[in-house]
């Protein structure tokens, strides 16, 4: 049953059930007598930001490197604040829509659910029902009210924001809430920003109209009442003046779309809305199954109690089921095809000044969010982010020739709805995060692993450019070192830092993840040309400079302690459990040293040295170089570790999960739902190596031993493959069926044994 289940109201935010469309957004509380809906949309941001490149004196770069060869990393990482510009802008919250219930009997149990498969929210109190969804076919957030005898339905709606700048109306039979965005926002913590809006802000306009069965409805200044019905349906629409991440909000006719988008939802109804959405949201999600066979069956159970006995050592396999598939959810309904990216809390955010401004952390987070988009055949959930991929290369253009002298494309480790590409900060950002220039090589990564899934050569054509676009800055930052070896300089681990005499640092030279990072980059543009035959002669011209570059690329090294080296030398950790592993990213989500066993070993026992604990996506990610290290029992531990049940008012305590499922970092963010799913899926399909050039596709690499029958279904891998089923018993595959989606040449590795295929688009093959 893929149901998420409570006997209470949520207490807080983060305890409520989320609904989404990609672009709107709904947290449904269950509370009684009063209700909360709290919704955004995804273009509802403070700004537009300040993306102006700083000025850079001549030579900077030169001296950042003459210090960091002369290991005054201190020095060089001031030097480097001189390069940061403004901080990104911050995703806002609409507002909620508060339902008072009236004369509504509060006796009877109480149910609030989830159902992940149906995408409908519901609440049951005695002989009352309530439902909530998120409609992608018809764009709103339809509400139904409902009893089990006539005039049962008794409410008062209202609109409340804690936007400063709001004005609420009656609109037709409903309300309009029309609210401006601050104009900036700084980054929490730092709460002593501005959060006032001005004339040039951005513009929300949500407005919601109640379809009653019976009795009456009224609109007041800024109420709707409803009396003795004995249904209701709201519709809520939302749409904002956003008019393009390169442009100032003030797109027009936005509040008539909204009332478009109500005028079209009442029109259908609510029996119509719901059967659309649920068969549209059913063909998502029935793509993917996951059945583990163990002895006990508690999905029946409230989810936030299931998580407390499992945490007390009751075991509950199905839990790690619920959130592979809660992911899978998630990243449906808060990114699809013509929407935003997917941010740190997905597309649901409370806050005015949200946690991290609720934006676009791309040394990691916005990378984690997608992990699960190919592998578990979500793939156009996918395209937002490389859309937005698209767009930075666009905005980082500048970036990169204003602070670098260099060619292409970079962008650091923030970015938001205005694509800003500099290091942020104002001075004040700490380099260990702020100047961190390989966020395109890591992004450019996405469009090679859409590539490989998919087998599309029109969408290769069109990411080639933006990817060797991203290689070119690259080119252009790496050095030679006294090896002879190629290095990136200036260069970080994101978010670490070592000791020094003169305090810690985190600028130097050849960190790990860039070296990888740019290895990862280059064999994708050679792949690409191989699979296109031809490309156009400047990209041509940039995939030769990496040939020849790539076999010059510093390897990575190993430690005194048989760890991979983080830094260009071994180096005393400032934070030994950092969660960041960074280092390790070419085993996951990268491919490019996972085919090493010595690396492997020292890869292993990196592991071991940052130890389980972690924030709740660090959980997540280690989960996945488990599995990429074929030790499925270590990844079970830290899924139990990952299942951890966190309070709701936890900050920075370690990680978990909320009662809700909800990843804490904490505060809430979203990336670790989806690092799960994903990590759940290399344990039981990994197609990341490759033979002779041929993917290699191994089934049941990572079992374990908790899961010792089971079967999966719709899982996809490189090579253009479905996995349309999987089986084991025993722990031992049973059979597998696969299908090809493009023509493809694929080795299958089961149960020992290797298999080379061709099968033409459409064919199947069947392993024992």
């Amino acid at each position: 049953m893929s149901e998420l289940i409570f006997t209470r109201p949520a207490a807080v935010w983060e305890e409520a059930t989320p609904v989404g469309n990609g672009r709107l957004g709904a947290m449904v509380h269950g509370g009684f007598p009063v209700e909360r809906i709290s919704l955004n949309e995804d273009t509802f941001w403070s700004g537009p930001a300040d993306t102006t490149v700083p000025e850079v004196p001549a030579g900077l770069l030169h001296e950042v490197r003459r210090l960091v060869r002369a290991g005054e990393h201190v020095a060089a990482g001031d030097l480097l604040r001189r390069t940061q510009g403004a901080d990104a802008e911050a995703y806002q919250p609409v507002g909620d829509l508060e339902i008072t219930h009236v004369e509504l009997d509060s006796d009877g149990t109480f149910r609030r659910s989830l159902d992940l498969r149906d995408g409908v929210s519901i609440v049951e109190r005695g002989r009352f029902r309530q439902e909530v969804l998120a409609s992608a076919d018809h764009q709103v957030v339809a509400i139904h009210l409902s009893g089990r005898s006539d005039g049962w339905v008794n409410a008062d709606l209202r609109w409340t924001t804690p936007q400063q700048r709001a004005d609420i109306r009656p609109d037709g039979d409903g309300l309009a809430l029309t609210v401006s965005a601050p104009r900036h926002v700084i980054p929490w913590p730092r709460r002593d920003g501005e959060v006032a809006a001005d004339d040039d802000s951005m513009r929300a306009f949500a407005v919601f109209d109640v379809v009653a069965d019976g009795g009456r409805v009224e609109t007041t200044v800024d109420t709707v009442r409803v009396r003795g019905a004995s249904a209701a349906t709201v519709y809520v629409a939302i749409r904002t003046s956003f008019d393009g991440w390169d442009r100032p909000p003030a797109r027009a006719g936005f509040e008539e779309q909204a009332r478009m988008d109500v005028d079209r939802a009442r029109a259908a109804g609510w029996a119509a809305i719901r059967a659309a959405h649920v068969a549209e949201h059913q063909a998502l999600m029935d793509r993917v199954t996951l059945t583990v066979g163990t002895a006990e069956d508690r999905s029946g159970q409230p989810t936030d109690e299931r998580l407390v006995r499992r945490a007390a050592g009751e075991p509950d396999e199905q839990l790690p089921v619920l959130a592979f598939e809660f992911g899978r959810y998630l990243l449906a309904a808060s990114s699809r095809p013509g929407t935003q990216a997917a941010n740190l809390q997905g597309v649901w955010n409370p806050h005015v000044v949200p946690p991290w401004n609720c934006e676009y952390t791309v040394n990691i987070n916005a990378e984690m969010n997608y992990w699960p988009a190919e592998t578990t055949a979500l793939a156009e959930c996918h395209e937002p982010l490389l859309r937005m991929i698209g767009e930075l290369a666009q905005a980082g253009r500048a970036t990169a020739r204003g602070l670098y002298g260099a060619r292409g494309w970079t962008c650091h480790h923030n970015t938001d709805l205005w694509r800003i590409t500099v290091p942020v900060g104002m001075g004040q950002g700490d380099p260990m995060w702020a100047q961190w220039p390989m966020a395109g090589a890591w992004l450019a990564t996405h469009l090679a692993e859409h590539w490989r899934f998919g087998r599309d050569l029109d969408f290769l054509r069109r990411a080639l450019p933006i990817a060797a676009d991203a290689a070119r800055f690259v080119l252009d930052l790496l050095v030679e070192n006294a090896d002879g070896h190629l290095i990136t300089s200036p260069s970080t681990s994101p978010e670490n830092q070592f000791a020094t005499s003169a305090g810690p640092a985190s600028v130097e030279d050849g960190t790990a993840m860039d070296l990888v990072l740019a290895r990862e980059l280059f064999e994708f543009l050679i792949e690409a040309e191989a699979a296109l035959g031809t490309v156009e002669p400047d990209d041509h011209a940039a995939i030769e400079e990496a040939r020849q570059a790539l076999p010059r690329l510093a390897p990575l090294r190993i430690g005194s302690q048989g760890q991979i080296l983080e830094w260009s030398a071994e180096r005393t950790e400032v934070e030994p459990h950092h969660r960041h592993v960074s280092h390790l990213v070419g085993f996951y989500p990268g491919r490019t040293s996972t085919g090493d066993a010595t690396l492997a070993a020292a890869a292993r026992r990196s592991l071991e040295l940052r130890r389980d604990a972690g924030t709740g996506w660090s959980i997540a990610w280690k989960i996945g170089l488990w599995a990429r290290l074929r030790d499925g029992d270590a990844a079970h531990r830290l899924i139990g570790e990952y299942l951890t049940p966190v309070r709701s008012d936890a900050q920075f305590q370690g990680g978990g999960v909320y009662p809700a499922l909800l990843c804490a970092h904490p505060p809430f963010q979203i990336d670790g739902n989806f690092g799960v799913t994903a990590a759940v899926a290399e344990l039981l399909v990994q197609s990341h190596g490759l033979t002779d050039g041929v993917p290699v596709i191994e089934l049941l690499p990572a079992l374990p031993s908790a899961w010792p029958a089971g079967r999966v279904t719709g899982l996809r891998a490189r090579g253009a493959i479905t996995i349309e089923e999987l089986t084991w018993a025993d722990g031992t595959l049973t059979g597998a069926r696969l299908t090809a989606a493009a023509p493809t040449t694929v080795d299958v590795v089961a149960s020992g044994r290797r298999e080379r295929i061709t099968l033409a688009a459409g064919d199947h093959h069947t392993v024992r």
